[in-house]
């Protein structure tokens, strides 16, 4: 079977999954999130340690960004019709810290011990205390894909700036981006994928985000912006660790990060301009 083939099957299988769990009810929202940010965090926790040695954190870091996540959730209030709960995201964020230096200077050598806390302290940090953001893109509610049009939003924005800039990037691209990073990435292509992310969103936030078309535009600026940042984060840490794909967690496409590295700085980002603009998303 060709990995084009597999590539195909897989998304005939994982797109309605993903649309069927964000439809159903908080509970599969939240566990979907939740699947994300600790996927994610097991790759990245999994290529640090290709690059400084130290225990493995490939069990903590996936349940230490998952808790986090959940913990957003709940401190949010907008899930399973659960009031807020205060600080919780404090409290679980300091658990978290004290638990890596705990393990840092019970397990690692003095000359890996910095470089290798940082590293793998970046796992929770990003994939769940930043990542966790994205629990705010999803209403609660049952059976209702309304709940997650935001979310939605933002996924197909990160899909048409990828798009846009692979191709603006082959028919048009003369410029290299961040060659010792990502050698294929242009300008011209990085630009391309802004607009056409920046259209995109035009098109349905002054109805699901309550923007005017102004602020719309602005909103699919970040969102390219970032998305493009994330994706060359990601892509630095696959040559800091001689990794060639995050994992094979999706036949053929690659891990989490492979897939969602764009999403995982974007949509923290909406979420925080939607804070700075209304004060809530």
């Amino acid at each position: 079977m060709s990995n084009l083939t597999v590539r195909v099957l897989f998304a005939l299988i994982a797109i309605p999954a993903t649309f069927l769990l964000l439809w159903l009810n908080d509970i599969s929202r939240l566990a979907l999130m939740c699947f994300l940010s600790g996927a994610g965090a097991w790759e990245w926790a999994r290529m640090a340690s290709k690059m400084y040695k130290g225990p493995s954190m490939q069990v903590v870091a996936p349940i230490a960004s998952a808790v986090l996540v959940a913990a957003w959730a709940f401190q949010s209030g907008h899930f399973l019709g659960m009031d807020p709960v205060p600080h919780l995201v404090g409290l679980v964020f300091v658990a978290v810290f004290v638990a890596y230096i705990i393990i840092a200077f019970a397990k690692v050598s003095i000359e890996h011990l910095f470089p290798w806390l940082v590293m793998q302290l970046g796992a929770p940090l990003y994939l769940g205390l930043w990542g966790g953001l994205e629990v705010f893109l999803l209403g609660s509610g049952n059976f209702s894909i309304e709940h997650s049009y935001k979310f939605i939003i933002v996924m197909s924005a990160m899909w048409v700036c990828d798009t846009m800039a692979y191709f603006g990037g082959r028919f048009l691209g003369k410029h290299k981006l961040a060659t010792e990073i990502s050698p294929k990435k242009t300008w011209e292509g990085a630009i391309c994928g802004t607009l056409f992310a920046v259209a995109w969103v035009m098109l349905f936030a002054p109805s699901v985000f309550g923007l005017n078309y102004a602020l719309s535009a602005v909103l699919g600026l970040v969102l390219a912006v970032a998305g493009q940042v994330g994706d060359l984060l990601e892509s630095t840490l696959k040559r800091w660790s001689g990794t060639k794909d995050a994992s094979q967690i999706f036949p053929g496409h690659g891990g989490v990060l492979d897939r969602a590295d764009s999403f995982f700085l974007s949509a923290p980002a909406v979420v925080l301009m939607m804070f700075f603009i209304n004060g809530a998303v």
